[in-house]
């Protein structure tokens, strides 16, 4: 019999690494919106600058950090509410399953990995608009986390938008298949990092299924 979507019980506890992350990214968001305000700028930079991910930094400067720092950094504060959402009811049901250690892990082998993929597509495109523009967010880490959920619990309804029910394989396969279309066609004003989030969801599809599958 297919689990399906709980009414009763919708949202799940908020475990403890999925808890550091998303207090880590809201405590940063926070010390970078005041300090931006303040107008500090060491060096004459942002701090999206400095901690986000520029492909030009790390090429020219050897900023290799921000593969991890970029992470953690959100310019908005809707893209910060919908990411920690997202990692709070998918990412504490992919720690129960894998563990703390193991989580942690994940998270950031997902998020490294969507930075480290996105930079090389970008490259090899010769995109020369993004070699200067910051990513930043824990998408691509979430990304991996969506990946993983689709691979252990594909059998589980979802209620999309709070309506339409569907399993969480196929949920997960539409999210790839829209990123995979709107990154080929993205212009250079799109400030989405849609090859980050192929590169989370991929990078953490094979970790699992090499690991558990």
């Amino acid at each position: 019999m297919n689990t399906r979507y709980d009414q009763l019980n919708p949202v799940p506890p908020l475990t403890a690494v999925t808890r550091a992350i998303v207090t880590s990214c809201v405590v940063i968001y926070f010390i970078d919106f005041f300090l931006t305000s303040l107008g500090f700028r060491p060096g004459g930079l942002y701090i999206n600058d400095i901690l986000g991910l520029v492909p030009a930094r790390v090429i020219q400067d050897w900023w290799v950090w921000q593969f991890v720092t970029y992470i953690f950094m959100h310019g908005h504060p809707l893209h910060l509410l919908l990411n920690m959402l997202i990692l709070w009811f998918f990412g504490s049901e992919i720690e129960a399953k894998l563990g703390k250690k193991t989580f942690l892990f994940y998270f950031f082998l997902c998020g490294i990995g969507a930075g480290l993929f996105n930079f090389t597509v970008n490259a090899l495109l010769l995109d020369i608009s993004k070699l200067y523009t910051p990513i930043i967010g824990a998408s691509g880490a979430i990304f991996g986390i969506l990946a993983a959920y689709g691979i252990f619990f594909g059998e589980r309804y979802m209620l999309v938008f709070f309506l339409f029910p569907m399993k969480a394989k196929y949920f997960v396969l539409i999210m790839a298949a829209i990123e995979l279309v709107t990154g080929v066609q993205a212009r250079a004003q799109d400030n989405v990092a849609h090859f980050a989030h192929l590169g989370g969801m991929g990078i953490g599809a094979l970790y699992i299924y090499w690991k558990y599958i």
